[in-house]
């Protein structure tokens, strides 16, 4: 069983500062400005039109990390009904001790069973489901853009907000993780699957700093390739690669 180990500290700061220099180089190549004021946000840059881009690199996409007291506290999760409940549910499954889990991890991934499997038939709901998407990608309306770059020729791959909710709302399926093996377990995750998994719903166990937390992430390489697969429209600017409603909207 192949298991992750939580990233040190070391890693955590090059990985901060590789995204600081990745904003920075698509600022420069678009004239625009970077916002680091709202750290919880999306917002990344600002183009010339005002419009704002959540930049993103890298072989995964780390769309949210929130812990249960943002999860009660921050009001703007109120338009994902139930599903802020569920979440919740999932980080409530495990001790608030870390050292508890570790002594009887069976139980806890065992009780995480019933809400992960809730969390998923919530997702189910086309409309929780789009929400969820608009809220994770964009804030609900704050950002205009993904702006991803690809790791494959180190280009910038420009997409408007509603055709990568619409494409990714369309063509992914929800479902609970399965336990490949004896030593695993049933519905420990959420996945959104596009022929393969594209990005997965997990509570955070493996580190302290992190411990109940519930992350989302999205495989890099695997979300840009269904854009570009489903969305028709392309063009080529200023070695920037706009497809859809972006080739139209994005000016510099």
């Amino acid at each position: 069983m192949v298991r992750r180990r939580a990233m040190t500290s070391e890693q955590a700061s090059l990985k901060k500062r590789t995204g600081h220099a990745r904003e920075e180089k698509f600022a420069g190549m678009i004239d625009g400005i970077v916002r680091r004021d709202r750290p919880q946000g999306k917002l990344d840059v600002v183009d010339r039109q005002k419009n704002c881009h959540s930049v993103k690199g890298g072989n995964w996409w780390q769309i949210f990390l929130y812990s249960r007291g943002r999860l009660v506290e921050n009001t703007d999760f109120q338009e994902l009904g139930n599903m802020t409940q569920h979440m919740i549910a999932c980080i409530d499954a495990f001790p608030e001790d870390r050292e508890d889990y570790l002594k009887n991890k069976h139980l806890y991934k065992t009780r995480l069973q019933e809400p992960m499997n809730g969390l998923a038939q919530e997702l189910l709901r086309e409309e929780i489901f789009q929400k969820f998407l608009e809220k994770s990608f964009f804030n609900s309306g704050e950002v205009h853009y993904l702006s991803a770059l690809r790791k494959a020729n180190n280009r910038f791959y420009i997409f408007w907000h509603q055709d990568v909710v619409d494409i990714l709302k369309n063509n992914l399926v929800v479902v609970n993780s399965k336990a490949r093996n004896e030593h695993q377990y049933d519905c420990q995750k959420v996945l959104l699957k596009y022929v393969t998994n594209v990005s997965e719903i997990e509570i955070r166990t493996d580190s302290k700093m992190h411990y109940k937390q519930i992350k989302c992430r999205f495989n890099a390489e695997k979300t840009i390739r269904l854009l570009t697969e489903k969305i028709p429209t392309f063009d080529k600017k200023y070695n920037l690669y706009l497809y859809g409603k972006a080739a139209g909207y994005f000016k510099i």
